[in-house]
Parts: structure tokens; sequence; C-alpha cells
């Protein structure tokens, strides 16, 4: 032998070590787990793909405690090689470096005379589905292939989003849906790497994006609905999908907060989601994992959560060195030294600093990476002309992002402009958002209210606050 494990696919599904050793698990599903890694290109697979591949008919809850005992499985048939295959919170993966497959034309070991996982029986439609389409490549494989033009390439190491403009409607309700459309992609571009296409083509030869946007809006002048969907656009899964009604006309709200609501939550959604469906081997995707467990343990705020949440935006940030990653870490550093820890805190305020100032040099026209510092600095800072000034400089580079639209209510109440802030906040509160981070709206909504005299309003929030996150410190 070759001194590599080996990934038996023609004839019977096997991994053998370098001896010859049989390492293969017995149950079909630690098997097609297996054989789903093995696939992939560096052998590396995001855990929620593959719970949808093995286990498509189990709630997720269900579905990952299956996965962690396959894996288990897994290691107690390789035994003392159990560090072949490694795992963490988003992704599974073999060492691609010690193993190979009978995958490529004329490899060595290939029973040429076997057909593909001939004895491989995982009972579940998605896996059936992965195998006919992975034994189809092999049965072309010995007819000559025609050549045909490469796929026009999108920008390396990034996600690429199409927002589409329906054929329904009206010419101003199309326009309004594409205008809506675009602004989540707006919303998304500020919190992902990634680039909005204005046109991209359906002919073959061209590349399809990984998201496209749709919105259709329906007016009759007294009432309308807007509803917003997205698909994943390489096999059309629907992402989210969302509607909202309207008193008066749709083409009016455009900026209201009802409609910026449904854009931030459908970015924020998206982002939770591109990580269970995307290709983890691109840096972008697997960054946006690492952000997506950042911002759940930031959303806890208790000790365990905030470092947490830390790791995890610096994980995020070394895959894909994008800016917003620095700005959530100077965020979660700054909510660890408002909560309190003890100690001193001139190490913390330092790297707070450093961090927010490194953030704003990488994504100097990222708004929600502006009103992230912009935010954290009114929290920490005695003076706070230079913040409120983020602020306003936030909301010039996306007027219509809910979160520059809240740091701008807290800049105008901390400057003592109080009226402004409440109405600014009011209407943010009032956007109907789907959003983890929903207590801290509820905070800063408290206190702008305090600030304004309205102090019934403020105990409202802040009891808000405090029951969706018990550690939480909110006004009381």
């Amino acid at each position: 032998m070759t001194g590599k494990f080996r990934l038996v696919y023609f004839g019977s599904f096997s991994l053998l070590s370098p001896d010859g050793g049989n390492l293969t698990p017995r149950s079909n599903k630690a098997k097609g787990l297996l054989a789903l890694l093995g696939d992939a290109t560096d052998m590396r697979r995001g855990r929620r793909w593959l719970e949808s591949q093995l286990w498509s008919d189990r709630a997720p809850a269900q579905a990952s405690g299956s996965l962690r005992q396959a894996l288990i499985e897994i290691r107690t048939a390789l035994g003392e090689h159990a560090d072949l295959l490694g795992s963490n919170r988003l992704e599974v993966w073999l060492d691609a470096g010690r193993i190979e497959t009978d995958l490529e034309p004329g490899t060595a070991f290939r029973q040429a005379h076997r057909e593909p996982l001939e004895s491989l029986d995982v009972r579940d439609e998605a896996f059936e589905d992965w195998m006919r389409a992975f034994r189809a490549r092999f049965e072309t494989e010995a007819e000559p292939r025609p050549p045909v033009a490469a796929p026009t390439p999108l920008p390396k190491s990034s996600y690429s989003i199409r927002a589409v403009m329906t054929d329904c409607g009206t010419s101003a309700e199309r326009i309004t849906g594409h205008i809506i459309a675009d602004q989540v992609a707006r919303n998304l571009e500020e919190q992902l790497t990634t680039k909005r296409f204005a046109n991209l083509g359906r002919d073959p030869k061209q590349a399809l994006p990984d998201l496209e946007i749709r919105c259709e809006v329906a007016d009759d002048g007294a009432r309308g609905v807007v509803f917003l969907r997205i698909e994943h656009a390489r096999d059309g899964r629907v992402l989210f999908s969302q509607h909202r009604t309207l008193t008066g006309s749709a083409t009016e709200a455009i900026s209201q907060g009802v409609i910026v609501g449904l854009a931030h939550s459908a970015a924020l959604r998206i982002l939770h989601r591109v990580p269970a469906v995307g290709d983890l081997s691109r840096p972008e995707i697997a960054a946006a994992g690492f952000g997506s467990l950042g911002l759940r343990n930031l959303a806890r705020f208790d000790p365990a959560g905030l470092d947490e949440a830390q790791g995890m935006f610096a994980h995020a940030y070394e895959r894909d060195a994008n800016g917003i990653y620095l700005a959530w870490r100077a965020f979660a550093r700054m909510a660890q030294l408002v909560e309190g820890g003890g100690g001193d805190a001139r190490p913390c305020l330092e790297e707070v600093q450093k961090l927010g100032g490194d953030a704003l040099q990488q994504s100097a026209d990222n708004g929600f990476a502006v009103s992230l510092v912009a935010l954290t600095r009114i929290m920490l800072e005695d003076d706070l002309s230079a913040p409120a000034a983020l602020a306003e400089r936030a909301i010039l580079l996306n007027s219509n992002n809910l979160f520059a639209r809240q740091t701008l209510a807290v800049a105008h109440s901390a400057v003592g402009d109080t009226e402004t802030a409440y109405q600014l906040s009011l209407s943010c509160r009032q956007s109907e958002t789907d959003d983890d981070l929903g207590h801290l709206w509820d905070l800063y909504h408290a206190l702008v209210c305090i600030s304004s005299g309205r102090l019934d309003e403020a105990r409202v929030a802040a009891t808000r606050a405090s029951r969706a996150a018990p550690r939480f410190v909110a006004p009381r």
C-alpha cells in the first residue's frame, strides 16, 4: 500500500488503513457520512448540510444528535486513528492529506468492473438523490465529452447576490419591489463578503448567483401587500419568505419602519442560513458561520456567552478579513465592560479602540460596521461628538439600515436632542423585526425614553429586555 488510508467507493464501500486493516463503521448512516466527506473537494462538509442529507426527515435537534452518534461510531471504528476525523460546531472533515480515494479515473486500486457504492443503502430521500447524481457522474465517465465554454467566473471568494425585478404588477409596483429587494441585498452586503449584481443572465455559459431576491408588491392606493422571497439560486430552495400588509400606498412606504424591518429581518435570517446551505470551503461562507455563532452567543449576554462570541468573531475574521467582524468584536468587548467584570479595564478599552479603528479603516464604506463602532464608542466615551458624527456617517451610507437608525437615535439622545432621538428609536421599535438581539433594541429604546422623560415607557422596554435575557444589565 502507499502509506495512506483508502476510501474505496467502487464495489463495497470501505475505509482501509495503510496496512490494509478494515476501519469501516458498521451502520449505513456512518458509511454514508464518510462517503459524503470523501467526495468533497477538501473532504470537508458543513454539519447542517450533512444532517440535511442523512436525516432530512428529522427535526434539527434530532438530526444534530444523530450526527453526533454517527461521528462517535466512526471514531470508535478508527480506534487509534481517530484523529483522521475532525469536527467543530460548523464543520466535519477528514484529514485529506492522509487519505486517497478511487474516484479519479485510472486510480490503481479502483475495481473498474464494479459499480460505485454497490452495497450502500441509506434510507433517506436526500441521500438517495445525492447517490443517484454521484453514480451518474461515473456512468458517463468513459464517454467522450464535447468541449464546452467555461462558465464566466464570479469574483473569487465572494458570495454573489442578485436582486430580481419581477414581471408582476404595474411599473410602479415592479420598481417598488425591486427597490425593496435591493435593500435586502445591500444589508447583506454590509454583513457578509458579497457582491451585488444588477444582471446575471440565465445563459448556461454564465455562472448563477448564490442568492436571488424577489419582492412582489400589490397596491390599490388604500392598502398594499409586500411579499419578499429569497431563494438559493442554484437549486431553487426558498430560504426566506415573509409578507407585510400596509395601510396606504406601498410605493410611499419604502422607507417606513415596517419595510425597513422586513429587509433587516430577511438579511439576518439569511446570514444564519448561508452556512447551512453553502460550501464551507469558501472563506466568506465559513466566516459567516462563525459570525452567526458569535451573534447567537452575544445575544445571551452572560459572561460565558460574551467570551464565546469574542472567539467566534475572531475565527470569522481569520477566515475572511472583513472589517464587520472586527466591529462586532469591539461591540462584544464593550458589552463585557458595561456588564462589568472587575479588574483593570484599561487593556480592554485599548483593545476596543484598536478594533474599532481597524474596522473603520477596513470597512470605511460599510454603514453597518460604522454604526457598530459608533454605538460602541457612545457607550464608552465621555466626548460624544466624534461617535455622534460617526452615527451620522453610517446613516448616510445606508439610510435604511435599521441598526444605523437605532445608533443615530442613541447619538441624538447622547448629545441632548432627545425628541429626535425618541422618534427615531420609536420607528425602530415599530418595525416588526425578527432579531436575535431584540433585547438590545429594547435597551436602547429604554435609554432614549429616560433621556426624554418618558419613564413609564422606559420601564416597559427595560422589563422586556430583562425578560428576554435574564443576565442582561438593563435599566431598572
